[in-house]
């Protein structure tokens, strides 16, 4: 005889009322809520270029035009994580990932993260004019709750922002924790976009140990700074590893994207 898999009323009840049966579910919205909460000063963020916050200049529009695109092709290579970097030191690297940020947090529908982890040289927090309290690296190996480490502003700009440098980046690129953190903050905050600001892809290899962590690399050159050579060496570099998701050329009136 066929077993009846209906249950009456009382266990119904009694299946959903036990802690042991119940899913684990955490809403993103209210992990949001529980980040501390920093306001942009407008006239620093003007000062370090951050011409996105003030929306006066007009390479604000190309920040906008490079967020649209960015987007674009994110949604339909079905992609989340971003990795920026730059051929060498100079190219303006974090100056489009801050803008970028600022600029996709006008979006009230899109959560974006962003996280520093040029960590020889973490720029991101004096871009944005915050003193954060922890260090990235601690972070990565996972000595500092994600709830207590990520800063944010407004409802759906989270900060990763490291307070020292790190000598050892390339071995916590590759380390399993720090793998294991990063896939616990997109569980937990379950954003639209991850921006991973990077150290420049020639200076070490840093970005060739993160490269499996990341959906795709967006390629900042900066206007007479960066030469065919080294950027067709970066090309090369990612080649068969990660696609590239655009080239952003940085030059001192705006931002050409590619």
């Amino acid at each position: 005889m066929k077993a009846d898999a209906a249950m009456n009323d009382d266990q119904f009840e009694d299946a959903q009322g036990t802690p042991e049966n119940l899913p684990i579910v955490q809403d993103p919205l209210e992990v949001w809520r529980y980040l501390q909460r920093v306001p942009f000063d407008l006239d620093v963020l003007d000062q370090n270029h951050i011409v996105t916050a003030k929306r006066k200049h007009a390479a604000n529009r190309s920040f906008d035009m490079l967020r649209t695109r960015l987007l674009q092709t994110m949604k339909e290579q079905d992609w989340k994580r971003v990795a920026i970097t730059s051929p060498t030191n100079n190219c303006g690297k974090t100056f489009v990932t801050a803008n970028l940020a600022v600029s996709l947090s006008r979006l009230e529908e899109v959560f974006t993260m962003v996280v520093d982890l040029n960590l020889r040289n973490p720029g991101l927090a004096d871009a944005f004019g915050i003193k954060p309290l922890e260090s990235m690296q601690s972070y990565l190996e996972g000595r500092i709750d994600p709830q207590d480490f990520y800063l944010a502003h407004g409802r759906n700009l989270g900060l990763g922002l490291g307070s020292a440098p790190a000598e050892n980046a390339s071995e916590l690129f590759q380390s399993t924790m720090t793998m294991d953190v990063l896939d616990e903050m997109e569980d937990l905050f379950c954003p639209n976009i991850v921006l991973f600001d990077l150290p420049p892809a020639l200076d070490h290899d840093d970005l060739l140990a993160f490269l499996p962590k990341v959906d795709a690399v967006l390629l900042v050159v900066g206007g007479g700074v960066s030469t065919t050579d080294e950027i067709e060496r970066v090309e090369a570099l990612i080649a068969g590893i990660k696609p590239l998701a655009g080239i952003v050329m940085n030059k001192s009136e705006g931002v050409v994207s590619n």
